[in-house]
Protein backbone atom coordinates (compact mmCIF):
# COMPACT_ATOMS: atom_id res chain seq x y z
CA UNK A 1 0.00 0.00 0.00
CA UNK A 2 1.06 3.12 -1.13
CA UNK A 3 1.02 6.61 1.38
CA UNK A 4 1.36 10.12 0.55
CA UNK A 5 2.40 12.80 3.31
CA UNK A 6 0.58 16.37 2.90
CA UNK A 7 3.64 18.32 3.04
CA UNK A 8 3.46 21.94 1.36
CA UNK A 9 6.05 22.84 -2.01
CA UNK A 10 5.83 25.98 -3.96
CA UNK A 11 2.78 27.90 -5.28
CA UNK A 12 1.60 25.97 -8.46
CA UNK A 13 3.58 26.51 -11.55
CA UNK A 14 2.18 27.93 -14.91
CA UNK A 15 3.18 25.64 -17.32
CA UNK A 16 4.70 22.38 -17.22
CA UNK A 17 6.88 20.16 -19.78
CA UNK A 18 8.14 16.72 -19.41
CA UNK A 19 11.30 16.86 -17.58
CA UNK A 20 14.69 16.28 -19.42
CA UNK A 21 18.31 15.23 -18.36
CA UNK A 22 19.69 17.04 -14.88
CA UNK A 23 16.23 19.12 -14.69
CA UNK A 24 15.98 17.07 -11.26
CA UNK A 25 18.86 16.03 -8.92
CA UNK A 26 19.14 14.34 -5.87
CA UNK A 27 19.65 16.58 -3.06
CA UNK A 28 19.47 14.39 -0.37
CA UNK A 29 19.87 9.98 0.81
CA UNK A 30 19.95 8.77 3.98
CA UNK A 31 20.87 4.99 3.72
CA UNK A 32 19.61 4.29 7.75
CA UNK A 33 16.31 5.49 7.33
CA UNK A 34 16.06 4.39 3.72
CA UNK A 35 15.07 7.23 2.27
CA UNK A 36 15.60 10.49 0.44
CA UNK A 37 14.98 13.82 -1.21
CA UNK A 38 14.54 15.49 -5.48
CA UNK A 39 14.86 18.66 -6.12
CA UNK A 40 12.96 19.90 -9.06
CA UNK A 41 14.42 22.53 -11.80
CA UNK A 42 11.42 22.94 -14.19
CA UNK A 43 7.95 22.98 -13.77
CA UNK A 44 5.89 19.80 -13.24
CA UNK A 45 2.56 18.93 -14.46
CA UNK A 46 0.24 16.93 -12.51
CA UNK A 47 -0.57 13.44 -13.59
CA UNK A 48 3.49 13.38 -14.37
CA UNK A 49 4.94 9.81 -13.91
CA UNK A 50 8.94 9.46 -12.87
CA UNK A 51 10.55 6.35 -11.55
CA UNK A 52 13.68 5.71 -9.45
CA UNK A 53 15.47 2.48 -9.33
CA UNK A 54 18.53 1.38 -7.30
CA UNK A 55 19.33 -1.21 -10.32
CA UNK A 56 22.68 -0.81 -12.58
CA UNK A 57 22.63 0.26 -16.06
CA UNK A 58 23.58 -2.32 -18.13
CA UNK A 59 26.69 -0.31 -20.15
CA UNK A 60 24.69 0.46 -23.17
CA UNK A 61 23.91 3.91 -24.55
CA UNK A 62 20.65 5.47 -24.55
CA UNK A 63 18.57 4.65 -27.39
CA UNK A 64 21.00 1.43 -28.59
CA UNK A 65 19.90 -0.90 -26.22
CA UNK A 66 20.56 0.98 -22.92
CA UNK A 67 19.00 -0.17 -19.91
CA UNK A 68 18.56 -1.42 -16.78
CA UNK A 69 20.14 -4.97 -15.42
CA UNK A 70 17.47 -7.11 -13.66
CA UNK A 71 17.31 -7.37 -10.04
CA UNK A 72 16.68 -4.62 -7.22
CA UNK A 73 13.29 -2.66 -7.02
CA UNK A 74 11.79 0.55 -8.81
CA UNK A 75 9.49 3.16 -7.21
CA UNK A 76 6.52 4.53 -9.14
CA UNK A 77 6.28 8.16 -8.62
CA UNK A 78 3.15 9.98 -9.87
CA UNK A 79 2.13 13.48 -9.54
CA UNK A 80 -1.55 14.02 -8.23
CA UNK A 81 -0.91 17.86 -8.67
CA UNK A 82 1.50 20.34 -10.17
CA UNK A 83 4.95 21.18 -8.69
CA UNK A 84 6.71 24.66 -9.02
CA UNK A 85 10.49 24.84 -10.33
CA UNK A 86 12.86 24.59 -6.86
CA UNK A 87 10.34 22.64 -5.00
CA UNK A 88 11.87 19.64 -2.68
CA UNK A 89 10.52 16.51 -2.62
CA UNK A 90 10.97 13.46 0.12
CA UNK A 91 11.06 9.88 0.00
CA UNK A 92 11.15 7.81 3.06
CA UNK A 93 10.38 4.00 4.23
CA UNK A 94 11.48 3.01 0.16
CA UNK A 95 12.44 -0.09 2.09
CA UNK A 96 8.91 -1.12 2.72
CA UNK A 97 6.36 -1.52 0.16
CA UNK A 98 3.77 -0.87 3.11
CA UNK A 99 4.87 1.39 4.40
CA UNK A 100 6.89 3.90 1.47
CA UNK A 101 5.83 7.62 1.17
CA UNK A 102 6.11 10.18 -0.65
CA UNK A 103 5.69 14.34 0.56
CA UNK A 104 3.93 15.07 -2.80
CA UNK A 105 1.86 12.82 -4.98
CA UNK A 106 1.66 9.08 -4.62
CA UNK A 107 4.47 6.18 -4.73
CA UNK A 108 4.71 2.50 -4.84
CA UNK A 109 7.24 0.15 -5.11
CA UNK A 110 8.05 -2.82 -6.81
CA UNK A 111 11.31 -5.44 -6.19
CA UNK A 112 13.53 -5.26 -3.32
CA UNK A 113 14.51 -1.40 -2.31
CA UNK A 114 16.89 -0.95 0.11
CA UNK A 115 19.59 1.48 0.65
CA UNK A 116 23.08 0.40 0.76
CA UNK A 117 25.60 2.59 3.45
CA UNK A 118 28.63 1.50 1.93
CA UNK A 119 28.08 0.88 -1.90
CA UNK A 120 25.06 2.28 -3.92
CA UNK A 121 23.77 3.88 -6.73
CA UNK A 122 20.43 5.68 -7.21
CA UNK A 123 18.54 6.80 -10.72
CA UNK A 124 15.63 8.71 -11.45
CA UNK A 125 14.33 8.30 -14.38
CA UNK A 126 11.01 8.30 -16.66
CA UNK A 127 9.90 6.81 -19.80
CA UNK A 128 11.24 8.09 -23.47
CA UNK A 129 8.12 7.72 -25.43
CA UNK A 130 9.27 5.18 -27.25
CA UNK A 131 9.43 1.79 -24.80
CA UNK A 132 12.60 2.30 -23.51
CA UNK A 133 13.78 4.87 -20.63
CA UNK A 134 15.70 8.03 -19.75
CA UNK A 135 17.86 8.68 -17.25
CA UNK A 136 17.02 12.03 -15.74
CA UNK A 137 19.67 11.83 -12.33
CA UNK A 138 21.46 10.01 -10.73
CA UNK A 139 23.05 9.52 -7.01
CA UNK A 140 26.12 6.77 -5.68
CA UNK A 141 29.03 5.86 -3.97
CA UNK A 142 31.24 3.17 -3.46
CA UNK A 143 33.90 1.91 -5.75
CA UNK A 144 31.14 0.26 -8.18
CA UNK A 145 29.41 3.46 -9.05
CA UNK A 146 31.11 4.86 -11.93
CA UNK A 147 30.49 1.88 -13.91
CA UNK A 148 27.00 0.97 -12.63
CA UNK A 149 25.57 4.05 -14.43
CA UNK A 150 27.97 3.81 -17.48
CA UNK A 151 26.43 4.65 -20.61
CA UNK A 152 23.40 6.02 -19.14
CA UNK A 153 24.29 9.68 -20.26
CA UNK A 154 25.06 10.63 -16.41
CA UNK A 155 28.29 10.09 -15.96
CA UNK A 156 28.94 13.70 -15.82
CA UNK A 157 25.97 14.51 -14.24
CA UNK A 158 25.81 11.99 -11.15
CA UNK A 159 26.26 13.18 -7.89
CA UNK A 160 29.37 10.91 -7.04
CA UNK A 161 29.92 10.87 -3.21
CA UNK A 162 32.72 8.78 -1.43
CA UNK A 163 33.30 6.67 1.60
CA UNK A 164 30.75 5.18 4.00
CA UNK A 165 27.55 7.55 3.82
CA UNK A 166 25.07 7.14 6.32
CA UNK A 167 23.60 10.22 5.83
CA UNK A 168 23.92 13.13 3.15
CA UNK A 169 22.46 16.55 1.95
CA UNK A 170 23.31 19.25 -0.38
CA UNK A 171 23.76 22.11 1.59
CA UNK A 172 24.87 24.72 -0.56
CA UNK A 173 23.06 27.39 -1.64
CA UNK A 174 19.47 27.98 -2.34
CA UNK A 175 18.44 31.25 -3.25
CA UNK A 176 20.72 33.08 -4.78
CA UNK A 177 20.86 31.87 -8.27
CA UNK A 178 19.61 33.98 -11.45
CA UNK A 179 18.02 30.77 -12.60
CA UNK A 180 16.99 27.64 -11.53
CA UNK A 181 19.07 25.49 -13.85
CA UNK A 182 22.23 26.77 -12.13
CA UNK A 183 21.85 25.15 -9.20
CA UNK A 184 22.50 21.81 -11.18
CA UNK A 185 25.71 22.22 -10.86
CA UNK A 186 26.37 23.45 -7.42
CA UNK A 187 24.39 20.10 -6.42
CA UNK A 188 26.56 17.89 -8.45
CA UNK A 189 29.59 19.31 -6.99
CA UNK A 190 30.48 16.67 -3.68
CA UNK A 191 32.26 19.77 -1.20
CA UNK A 192 28.66 21.34 -1.54
CA UNK A 193 27.13 18.31 0.44
CA UNK A 194 27.20 17.37 4.21
CA UNK A 195 27.79 13.51 4.92
CA UNK A 196 27.70 11.50 8.12
CA UNK A 197 29.26 8.36 8.21
CA UNK A 198 28.64 6.94 11.81
CA UNK A 199 26.26 7.29 14.66
CA UNK A 200 22.49 6.95 14.63
CA UNK A 201 21.44 9.03 11.95
CA UNK A 202 17.42 6.73 11.01
CA UNK A 203 15.47 10.29 12.22
CA UNK A 204 17.79 12.53 10.90
CA UNK A 205 15.74 14.08 7.77
CA UNK A 206 16.64 16.02 5.05
CA UNK A 207 16.56 20.02 4.75
CA UNK A 208 13.21 20.87 2.27
CA UNK A 209 13.59 24.42 1.71
CA UNK A 210 12.57 24.96 -1.82
CA UNK A 211 15.36 26.27 -4.17
CA UNK A 212 14.50 30.02 -5.32
CA UNK A 213 15.95 32.51 -8.32
CA UNK A 214 16.93 36.33 -7.33
CA UNK A 215 15.68 38.85 -9.47
CA UNK A 216 17.77 39.89 -12.50
CA UNK A 217 19.63 43.23 -11.93
CA UNK A 218 18.47 46.03 -14.69
CA UNK A 219 21.17 46.97 -17.10
CA UNK A 220 22.57 50.15 -16.78
CA UNK A 221 20.81 51.42 -20.05
CA UNK A 222 17.56 50.17 -18.29
CA UNK A 223 18.66 52.33 -15.52
CA UNK A 224 19.17 55.32 -18.00
CA UNK A 225 15.51 54.38 -19.55
CA UNK A 226 13.98 54.85 -16.84
CA UNK A 227 15.31 57.76 -15.30
CA UNK A 228 14.80 59.29 -18.62
CA UNK A 229 10.93 58.26 -17.94
CA UNK A 230 11.03 59.93 -14.61
CA UNK A 231 12.19 63.32 -15.84
CA UNK A 232 9.28 63.04 -18.70
CA UNK A 233 7.09 62.64 -16.43
CA UNK A 234 7.86 65.21 -13.93
CA UNK A 235 8.01 67.81 -16.51
CA UNK A 236 5.11 67.07 -17.95
CA UNK A 237 3.25 67.18 -13.90
CA UNK A 238 5.60 70.74 -13.59
CA UNK A 239 3.69 71.66 -16.96
CA UNK A 240 0.31 70.93 -15.96
CA UNK A 241 0.41 72.60 -12.33
CA UNK A 242 1.40 76.00 -13.99
CA UNK A 243 -1.31 75.28 -16.75
CA UNK A 244 -3.58 74.77 -13.82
Amino acid sequence: MALSIGLSVAALPVSAGVPGVGELSFVAINASEDGFALASFVDLAAGTQLFVTDKSWNGLTVGAGGGFDTGEGVLSWTLSSAVSAGSVVRFSAVDSGANVAVSHGTVSRSGSFSLAQTNESLMLYRDDGFGGVLPLAALGYGASFASEIAGSGLEAKAVALSGTVKFAEYTGDRSSAGGFGAYAESVGDPSQWTKLSSGDVALVTPNLTAFSVMAPVPEPETYAMLLAGLGVVSSVARRRKRMG
